[in-house]
């Protein structure tokens, strides 16, 4: 299992790609984990603010990717099933089997820059 921190960075409106990364071969599943809390933040936006997020996959050294999940977020307080309000956003996926793989996540942001923090941890 590996984790890798997300420090605190502020996504401005438009898309952007993080990594590629390496997945070693043993690693079946990803979570990306994001804190809604963290000043500019999700939870101190309005509902007019959207990040959406996806996980890709490539088989050959990234020349090919294809998509594992994705999620769509917006801003404003969200609660949960409990009427608790959500702290974090969470997105799991397993891998395709294979050697030599890369991963990476893409977000788009839309209405307004959206501070994010987290962790990605692979198992």
């Amino acid at each position: 299992m590996a984790t890798l921190t997300i420090p605190q960075i502020t996504l401005a409106v438009g898309s952007r790609t993080f990594g590629p990364g390496n997945a070693a071969d043993a690693e079946a599943s990803i979570t990306l984990t994001i804190d809604r809390t963290v000043t500019g933040g999700l939870n101190s936006l309005t509902g007019a603010s959207v990040l959406d997020i996806a996980v890709d996959q490539s088989n050959d050294g990234g020349t090919t990717w294809h998509n594992l999940a994705g999620a769509e977020w917006t801003g404003g307080i969200q609660l949960d099933k409990h009427g608790n309000t959500r702290t974090q956003e969470q997105l799991f996926t397993t891998l395709n089997p294979g050697t030599s793989r890369k991963v990476r996540a893409s977000t788009t942001v839309s209405g307004t820059s959206i501070a994010i923090a987290g962790t990605v941890v692979t198992a």
